[in-house]
């Protein structure tokens, strides 16, 4: 069983160590023995050429050989162990947040979701077939054309003309035939560590809902682990303290909101949870050396700061929705008269920003409060379903089923916040319903 006592590496952010501004950099990489774990906080592709080996990728194990290739997303923990022939592999790293964000604003007729990344965390691996591998090779080949290796120090600034538009275009490319591909294979991986992959869950959770105040003990709600629990698997596993990694993730997001984006440092440091300005302020100097706006300075042209003014608004609207989900006065109609927008643009900001529509992003955050009161209280379902912001029962049970796939009752009767170990450590389960 792999320990993961010295995982103390987080490798960069940056798609490229050369140029931050990057989106995608190429890169082949050869290993002959076992490899410390790292946690990465950018996306990648991984091709293996030649070699043998046990791949894990957040403490579950997978055979890797020739025409294997694998997605590593951002903030999954992997190792390279069992080397029994020496690995080559092509390493294509991206910024799957501007992947994501051009995927939403595509062309698209049928006006359907893309969520190529939602499979490819469920199936990261691929074993590639004859078809399979050529198709795949075509896009990476092309890549490498496009970008040169990225250990050969190759000069961003010369690319070719329209280059980022053929590179995202590639990366698409090979996004959708990963999707397609893993849909005719089925790779069965082994549980390594279950330490490991509950922590890589965390870890991305924590990604994803900065914006909302996070805790030891709002963790432990949802994923029905003991606080001490979690703490002791940040401390021994990653090397990091609980508060020092949340940091180290708000930083991590702040890079792109500076680079990409106009928005003011408040602006951002609410996007990132900090409290104010001066507190996000302190700590990017404290890890980068500069001030966020020299920072900003230094990698932004003059185009680059002209871009996205419309952004602002885009974090009002999800900051005031937040804040007013509980009400059952909130409607799609009022928060889009608020901001002055259409209906239309409305959706399209929510799914741009969170892939859910604006009445779907509303009851989930309902459905997740709604989920920690049925543990944490003992309040009448119905006074929680009003609690919530809904005007009956009804309504509240259909979707609070649609989305957890349970009844509320079911749930309270069920689910129980227990340790790793299956120590229960608070339950608010009620013999009478």
């Amino acid at each position: 069983m792999t320990t993961v006592s010295d995982i103390t590496t987080i490798q960069d952010k940056f798609a490229s160590a050369l140029d931050r501004r990057q989106v995608c950099s190429f890169d082949i990489e050869f290993v002959e023995n076992q490899t410390s774990p790292l946690i990465h906080s950018a996306a990648r592709f991984l091709y293996f050429l030649e070699g043998s080996c046990i791949f894990s990728l957040n403490g579950i194990d997978y055979d890797i050989r020739k025409d294997t290739m694998v997605s590593v997303m951002p903030w999954d923990i992997t190792v390279i162990k069992n080397v029994t022939e020496p690995l080559t592999f092509q390493k294509i790293v991206y910024n799957s947040d501007f992947i994501n964000g051009y995927l939403r604003t595509l062309y698209n007729p049928k006006n359907s979701l893309i969520h190529l990344h939602e499979a490819i965390k469920e199936h990261p691996i691929l074993y590639c077939d004859q078809i399979e591998s050529v198709s795949l090779q075509t896009c990476i080949n092309q890549l490498k054309d496009e970008l040169g290796e990225e250990s050969m120090n190759p000069d961003y600034d010369s690319l070719p003309e329209l280059s980022d538009a053929l590179v995202t275009s590639l990366l698409v490319s090979m996004l959708v035939l990963f999707n397609r591909y893993i849909k005719n294979h089925e790779v069965v991986g082994k549980e390594d560590n279950t330490e490991l992959e509950l922590t890589s869950k965390i870890l991305r959770y924590i990604s994803t809902n900065l914006q909302s105040k996070i805790t030891l003990e709002k963790l432990s709600k949802i994923f029905y682990v003991s606080e001490s629990t979690i703490a002791k698997y940040f401390q021994e596993n990653i090397g990091y303290s609980f508060s020092e990694m949340i940091n180290e993730i708000r930083l991590s997001k702040s890079y792109d909101l500076l680079l990409y984006s106009d928005l003011s440092l408040s602006i951002i440091a609410q996007i990132i949870g900090y409290t104010d300005a001066s507190h996000f302020i302190k700590a990017f100097v404290t890890k980068v050396g500069c001030t966020p706006n020299e920072y900003r300075k230094s990698y932004q042209t003059d185009e680059e700061i002209l871009k996205r003014k419309e952004n602002e608004v885009i974090y009002k609207v999800l900051n005031y929705i937040q804040e007013n989900f509980l009400s059952d006065k909130i409607s799609g109609a009022i928060v889009s008269k608020r901001f002055g927008l259409t209906m239309m643009e409305l959706n399209h900001i929510m799914l741009f920003q969170v892939e859910k529509t604006f009445d779907d992003y509303v009851d989930w955050l309902r459905v997740s409060r709604a989920s920690e009161l049925l543990i944490t209280t003992d309040l009448a379902i119905t006074d929680i379903a009003i609690d919530v912001g809904y005007n009956t029962t009804k309504t509240f049970t259909r979707t609070f089923t649609n989305i957890r796939k349970m009844t509320p009752g079911a749930f309270r009767k069920n689910v129980d916040l227990q340790t790793i170990d299956g120590e229960i450590i608070y339950t608010a389960r009620k013999e009478n319903i």
